[in-house]
């Protein structure tokens, strides 16, 4: 979650809080125990008196529209918080993008993937590559599986590998990110060398 998105969460909570706080001291305040002992500048109520009387709420059962608000008000409200929560909270990866802190910064994963496939293929013995990204949440888990040339040694290209691995993973903070290498030859003479991080 962004800082804006917690500071806007706190202001949102805060407010409701406040005003459920202030209605519940409204109320409170009407109690005849302890009305006499409130100070002189607190608004006076009402002993006895209730937001709505058995009688009013009687009434507004009784109409054909009351019951129809009530349910459409109330779910309006629960799928508005509902989305609120999973904005919030429902993590950084949806419908294919990575939400990076920057305002606006929005990453495909598709334009991810093209940007570590050509990133890996540049490295020095790598006759070609195939990039996978699984995305869950806050984290992310890239597979790579990488073909070299016959006359290269695998030691030889893992350095290069990681460092592929290490900047998308400082790029893509605060997302964790983990990811598998798997190297063959172009042959099929040697295959299954892997790294795992």
């Amino acid at each position: 979650m962004t800082p804006s998105h917690r500071t806007s969460g706190r202001i949102a909570l805060g407010a409701l809080g406040l005003v459920l706080v202030s209605a519940g001291a409204l109320i409170a305040g009407t109690e005849a125990s302890i009305a006499d002992r409130l100070p002189s500048w607190w608004p006076d109520g009402l002993p006895g008196a209730v937001l709505v009387s058995p009688e009013r709420l009687s009434d507004l059962r009784g109409s054909a529209w009351w019951t129809t608000s009530v349910i459409v008000l109330g779910t309006l409200l629960t799928a508005f918080f509902a989305l609120w929560f999973i904005g919030l909270y429902g993590g950084g990866v949806r419908s294919g993008r990575v939400r990076l802190p920057a305002p606006g910064g929005d990453l495909r994963l598709r334009a991810l993937r093209d940007v570590l496939t050509r990133r890996t293929s540049s490295v020095d013995g790598v006759a070609r590559c195939e990039v996978r990204i699984r995305a869950k949440g806050h984290h992310l888990h890239i597979r790579t599986r990488v073909w070299i040339h016959p006359h290269i040694a695998p030691a030889s290209v893992l350095p290069s590998l990681s460092t592929v691995l290490t900047e998308a993973r400082e790029s893509l903070q605060p997302h964790a990110v983990s990811g598998g290498t798997r190297i063959s030859t172009t042959t099929r003479r040697h295959s299954g060398v892997r790294q795992e991080r």
